[in-house]
């Protein structure tokens, strides 16, 4: 029976990726690592092609994953959040970043191409619209690599991540303590891990909270994911639905100023009828009638941290695991919430 190199990945307890590493002669992984791999492809009887380290590059590669483009685009927060990336490159020592759009709707043969003939010591892959099965294609490559504002459970891969759950759990905690008992969540219509693990968040928080036993899901309006279908969506709901909670959560700024527009243009004053609370703490939170309530997203330390670890990866100064690391958003007060003086028990 011929042994193949997943073979000898699963007898030393490492992913496929890094034995390919390995066997490519590509930095990224520690020497004990590297060592118990190869002792293990001997011991198993499993030949492959030894190759020299590759040369040495000072560029890092930065891929910017679309598939829909709905949610990553020139915002503010995917801004600053390859603003710290950009940042964290130089201050490195690496001397140049490369930034790479791949589109899930066009030729993957010709773009991955494309990113091949760029000479990178490693890759931050910004997956925030990715599925699992988009990974595999960018684990040929063949360099290290970490994982932007996503994470896979089916991918022992280094990743750094928003911990939404947490986040939309804390929003919706502080709304119940301003006195919010109905919290309805305006949820986005494309769903992404980000909005998923928010929504289950809010869910956590408010479930027992509502009324008479009410059922979280009833309380979810789908708008879409940008200001102004965020904002049509939300007038087509205030048309056939006069009752509402007297807070909503939303999945991020931008959908949650595209709200308010509608709530007020229907006559619903945020926050004295409704109040409104956010996500990201995007610049624009300021300047929206009334200011938003936010949840605050570090997110140029986010990109900082990506770049440290790969360096890490790439000087092989890690033992082969991989980390998920989750940074915390904080609570920003402004003035689109409303403390509601509840009646004595």
């Amino acid at each position: 029976m011929t042994v193949t190199a997943r073979d000898v990945a699963k007898a030393a307890g490492v992913s496929p990726a890094t034995a390919s590493l390995v066997f490519r002669g590509k930095p990224g992984v520690g020497k004990e690592t590297r060592d118990r791999v190869l002792a293990i492809a001997r011991e198993l009887g499993f030949e492959y092609e030894s190759k020299e380290p590759s040369q040495k590059t000072s560029t890092i590669l930065l891929i910017i994953y679309k598939r829909s483009g709905q949610v990553v685009g020139e915002t503010p927060f995917f801004e600053q959040l390859i603003k710290g990336v950009s940042d964290a490159t130089y201050q490195s020592g690496y001397h140049r970043l490369s930034i790479s759009y791949f589109y899930a709707q066009e030729s993957a043969s010709e773009q991955l191409k494309s990113l091949q003939s760029v000479k990178c010591a490693g890759i931050i892959l910004l997956a925030t619209e990715m599925r699992a099965t988009d990974v595999a294609q960018f684990e040929r490559l063949g360099v290290p690599m970490v994982i932007l504002d996503n994470w896979f459970p089916t991918k022992p891969m280094d990743s750094i991540v928003i911990d939404n759950q947490h986040g939309a759990w804390q929003a919706s905690h502080y709304l119940i303590s301003k006195g919010h008992i109905n919290i309805g969540y305006l949820h986005s219509k494309v769903e992404i891990r980000n909005f998923l693990e928010r929504r289950a968040g809010w869910r956590t928080a408010v479930q027992g909270v509502i009324e008479d036993g009410g059922n979280p899901e009833h309380f979810i309006v789908r708008v879409g994911s940008t200001t102004e279908s965020a904002y049509e969506d939300m007038l087509a709901f205030l048309d056939t639905n006069p009752e509402l909670p007297t807070a909503y959560f939303a999945d991020n700024d931008i959908i949650a100023a595209g709200c308010i527009r509608a709530l007020r243009e229907r006559g619903h004053r945020v926050p004295e009828d409704v109040s409104v609370m956010g996500f990201d703490d995007a610049p624009s939170a300021e300047h929206v009638d009334p200011p938003l309530t936010t949840m605050d997203v570090p997110k140029a330390a986010m990109g900082a941290q990506a770049v440290r670890r790969l360096v890490n990866l790439i000087k092989g100064e890690t033992y082969g695991e991989a980390v998920r690391i989750s940074v915390l958003p904080k609570v920003i007060e402004r003035q689109s919430v409303l403390k509601r003086n509840l009646p004595l028990p």
